[in-house]
């Protein structure tokens, strides 16, 4: 080849530039998978808490009322496990792309909410929602006598973390699509400087 002339070697891009877009690949994606986890079950719980529940238990007697919504609740809490470990995987995901830029405070905010978030899933999937279900099914009735008193306790306490679940949901989209790494500026003139000289001698 002679001299002056550009070769395929040189055109094709560098390893270090390979390696920041798989990494942006993997932003990208871990954003998306870990907004669509959140709004689901941000969602979900919107529409059992908010919208079911109430006219189910206005409008259905007992016991029939409680044994439908500990049942559809138990559904689910597994749907809620299952966003919860895509959640988290999510994070992990772009916390390996983010590399040093992962440190500002809203991406540990984010990482933060996604544990509290998986935790108030475990808690109410494995604790609250099984001990409702059996009060349900051994006939008791909120606020009839002290067992009634203690399920309504424990329903309270379901719909405390329900609602922060919520929260915390919106809040995971909207810090997911905060924190989606773009181009800086200084990559910005990076991309717009001039390419590279050709191979051979220099005056």
């Amino acid at each position: 080849m002679s001299e002056g002339q550009f070769s395929a070697e040189d055109l094709e891009p560098s390893d270090e530039e390979k390696q920041a877009a798989r990494r942006s690949m993997v932003d990208r994606v871990g954003a998306a998978v870990g907004a669509l986890a959140a709004g689901v079950w941000a969602g979900g719980m919107i529409a059992l808490g908010v919208c079911a529940a109430p006219f189910v238990f206005r409008l259905t007697p007992d016991p029939y009322s409680g044994n439908a919504m500990s049942a559809a609740f138990a559904r689910f809490d597994q749907i809620a496990l299952g966003a919860a470990v895509v959640l988290l995987a999510a994070e992990v995901g772009r916390t390996w792309a983010a590399g040093p830029r992962g440190r500002t405070i809203f991406v540990r905010v984010r990482r933060m909410l996604a544990m509290l978030m998986a935790a108030g899933a475990a808690y109410i999937g494995l604790s609250l929602t099984p001990r409702i279900t059996q009060m349900h099914l051994d006939g008791v009735r909120r606020m009839v006598g002290p067992e009634g008193a203690l399920l309504e306790r424990v329903h309270k306490q379901a719909e405390a973390v329900g609602k922060a679940e919520v929260v915390m949901g919106i809040a995971l989209v909207l810090l997911h699509v905060f924190t989606l790494n773009v181009r800086r500026p200084e990559d910005e003139d990076d991309a717009f400087s001039p390419g590279p000289l050709p191979p051979g001698p220099r005056e």
